[in-house]
């Protein structure tokens, strides 16, 4: 019985993944047709996309929008992880309903009330209103991170540091920050990852300056290029690295707790 749950599971990552692995294999075509017979090996589609200006100006653009996102959801979120775990406030059940709801809420009805809000306020679609938007619907998972790291904290530790004459913020500060500081980061690295592959609200909100992944989805549907493909496997290979980051961080950080 486990060893055809362990073929079912195998069988499930491949459905997942063949599509990756296909583009990959195509990146790799000679040929500007994505079709089989393949007609062998090339690179050259990797160097079109690197010498692309505008989907370079796109990649940047992303960049102005992921960090300032990465840095508030964190933010925010180890506020939000904080009044769940070490420091409770009243309502903690509407406060997590509240915070959950982009979770529960459909993506395209997010994006559309957004703008409609934005709208009715005056105020134009920019960069800041990008930012805006991805920050509400990333919030949760940063906060999420953040308490998997605050929960594993040894109480016994803020105790003694108070009974040793530490005042709150002393022991916010000496103790639990350095010891949060692993699941800060961690959580930095997935809202970036996250903001940077955000596509729905993006393309909503975004003015005339447009980030990396609304101008590659304009590509894909008017033209199916291989240099495409090269991009995607890009794009896909850095955010692998940034998860792999972000999850060993926490890891060390579970340990060092």
């Amino acid at each position: 019985m486990s060893r055809l749950a362990t073929l079912w599971v195998w069988l499930v990552f491949g459905f997942m993944y063949l599509p990756i692995a296909m583009i990959l294999l195509f990146s790799l075509n000679a040929s500007d047709v994505m079709a089989f017979p393949l007609r062998g090996f090339t690179t050259e589609w990797y160097g079109a996309i690197l010498a692309d200006g505008r989907l370079g100006g796109g990649f940047l653009t992303t960049l102005l929008v992921a960090f300032p996102v990465a840095i508030l959801t964190t933010l925010f979120g180890a506020a939000a992880a904080l009044a769940l775990t070490l420091y409770p406030v009243r309502g903690t059940g509407l406060f997590v309903a509240a915070l959950l709801m982009p979770f529960l809420v459909p993506r395209l009805i997010l994006a559309v009330s957004q703008l409609i809000l934005f709208k009715d306020a005056g105020i134009d679609r920019s960069l800041w209103t990008v930012i805006a938007g991805q920050s509400i619907i990333i919030l949760p998972f940063s906060t999420l991170i953040i308490v998997s790291v605050l929960i594993s904290i040894d109480r016994r530790l803020i105790e003694a540091a108070a009974d040793l004459g530490a005042s709150g913020w002393s022991c916010f500060r000496r103790v639990v920050l350095p010891l949060m500081g692993n699941g800060l980061l961690a959580s930095w690295v997935i809202a970036f990852v996250l903001s940077s592959s955000e596509y729905v609200l993006t393309a909503f909100l975004s003015g005339r300056e447009q980030p990396l992944s609304v101008l590659v989805a304009s590509d894909f549907r008017f033209n199916l290029s291989p240099s495409l493909n090269a991009l995607a496997v890009l794009i896909v290979l850095g955010n692998i690295a940034l998860v792999v980051l972000a999850e060993s961080i926490r890891r060390r950080s579970g340990r060092t707790n």
